[in-house]
C-alpha cells in the first residue's frame, strides 16, 4: 500500500479487505465476525447467542432535514436500519446504546422529537434504549449499536451459506425507497404529494424482523441479508461470500407500478432503480424452499422469488428468452 493512498481512492470494500486479517485476529473463533451484517457472540450459560450491529447516519451524508421532515423521522430510520441488520439474522431486539452528536445550536425541542422518534420503533420491537454518549458536532452525526439475541441451535443465515439450486427471494419492492430520495431532492411542483408513497418508503422503512425471524425458525439452508446499499451491491456481496452466482430473472422482479409511473415522469430507469437504489431495508435471500412455503413464513408481507443461485461467479440478469445480460457493477459504496 502507497504512504500516500487515501480512503476514498480505496473504497469501502477496499478498505475491508485491505484490515480484513487484521478484524479476523478480533473475531477468530467467534460463530459471525466481521464481514456479515452482524457479529454473533455466544452466551453459553443462557443457551442464547449475542448479535451486534452498528449504523451511523450524518447529516448530508445518510440525510437532510429537507421540508417538513423532523428529528423523529430521522431517528425512527435510524433504529429501522440498525433493527434490520438484527432482521437479517432472524434476532430479536434487546438493547440499544446511541451516541449523539449535534451542533451546540441545536433546539432542544428537536432532542425531544428525536428522542421521541427512537422510543417509537425500538420499543415496537421490544429494544431498550440504555445508554450512549452525547457530543459537539458541527452537523448531525447519529451512531446507533444494537444488541439482540438467538437462540444456540438456530440457523445462522450468514452470506456465505448460497449454494447452487437455492432460490432468490426478496420481500416487498425494492427501488421504491431510492425513488423517494429522488423525489425529496427534486424541485418539481406536486411530485411530493403524487409520490408521497415512495417518499414514505425512504423516510419511515419497516424493519423485517419477524419475518427473519419466521425465515430463520422454519428453513435451515438460508443465507441472507439486508437490502441497504441496492440489490446488485448487496447480491454481490453474497457472490463474494458464498464464491456462487446468482443469476436474476427479470420478468419476475417486483418493480411496483408506483416506481414505473415515478421513472416515467422523472425520464429515469425503473429497472436501475430497482438494481441499484438502496435504503430498502428489505431482506434477500436464498433458500431451496418452494414460494408457498416462504410466502407462508413471511405472513402477509409480500415476497417475490426473483433467481436462482448458480454454480460459478458473478451477478447476471436472464430475460424471458433465456438470454444473460451483464449486470453494471453499481450503487452505493461510502468513500467512492
Amino acid at each position: 500500500m502507497q504512504e500516500n493512498t487515501t480512503i476514498g481512492e480505496l473504497g469501502e470494500q477496499g478498505f475491508l479487505d485491505l484490515f480484513r486479517d487484521r478484524f479476523a485476529e478480533h473475531t477468530s473463533g467467534l460463530v459471525l465476525g466481521t464481514g456479515d451484517d452482524v457479529a454473533i457472540t455466544p452466551e453459553p450459560e443462557s443457551g442464547r447467542r449475542f448479535v451486534w450491529t452498528v449504523d451511523t447516519m450524518v447529516e448530508n451524508t445518510h440525510f437532510r432535514f429537507w421540508d417538513d421532515v423532523s428529528p423523529r423521522v430521522i431517528a425512527a430510520k435510524l433504529a429501522a436500519s440498525n433493527l434490520s441488520d438484527l432482521a437479517s439474522k432472524g434476532a430479536r431486539p434487546l438493547y440499544a446504546l446511541l451516541s449523539l452528536g449535534v451542533p451546540s445550536a441545536t433546539r432542544v425541542s428537536d432532542l425531544e422529537r428525536f428522542y421521541d422518534g427512537l422510543d417509537e420503533m425500538l420499543l415496537r420491537f421490544g429494544a431498550r434504549l440504555i445508554g450512549g454518549d452525547t457530543v459537539r458536532a458541527d452537523s448531525w452525526a447519529l451512531t446507533l449499536t444494537l444488541v439482540g439475541d438467538l437462540n444456540t441451535d438456530a440457523t445462522v443465515a450468514s452470506r456465505d451459506r448460497a449454494t447452487p439450486g437455492q432460490n432468490i427471494y426478496v420481500t416487498g419492492c425494492p427501488g421504491e425507497s431510492g425513488a423517494g430520495f429522488l423525489v425529496l431532492e427534486s424541485d418539481q411542483q406536486g411530485w411530493r404529494e403524487r409520490f408521497a408513497d415512495l417518499v414514505g418508503r425512504h423516510l419511515s422503512p419497516t424493519p423485517r424482523v419477524g419475518e427473519g425471524q419466521a425465515l430463520v425458525a422454519q428453513f435451515d439452508d438460508l443465507a441472507m441479508l439486508d437490502v441497504s446499499d441496492g440489490i446488485v451491491t448487496d447480491s454481490a456481496r453474497i457472490v463474494r461470500a458464498s464464491g456462487v452466482r446468482l443469476a436474476l430473472e427479470l420478468e419476475r422482479l417486483p418493480i411496483s407500478a408506483k416506481l414505473q409511473e415515478f421513472a416515467t415522469e422523472a425520464e429515469n430507469d425503473a429497472l436501475g432503480l430497482f438494481l441499484h437504489g438502496g435504503e430498502d431495508y428489505e431482506l434477500l435471500f436464498m433458500t431451496a424452499a418452494d414460494e408457498s412455503s416462504v410466502r407462508a413464513a413471511c405472513g402477509g408481507t409480500p415476497v417475490h422469488r426473483i433467481g436462482r443461485v448458480e454454480a460459478g461467479s458473478g451477478l447476471i440478469l436472464c430475460d424471458k428468452n433465456g438470454r444473460e445480460h451483464p449486470i453494471e457493477q453499481r450503487g452505493f459504496e461510502h468513500f467512492a
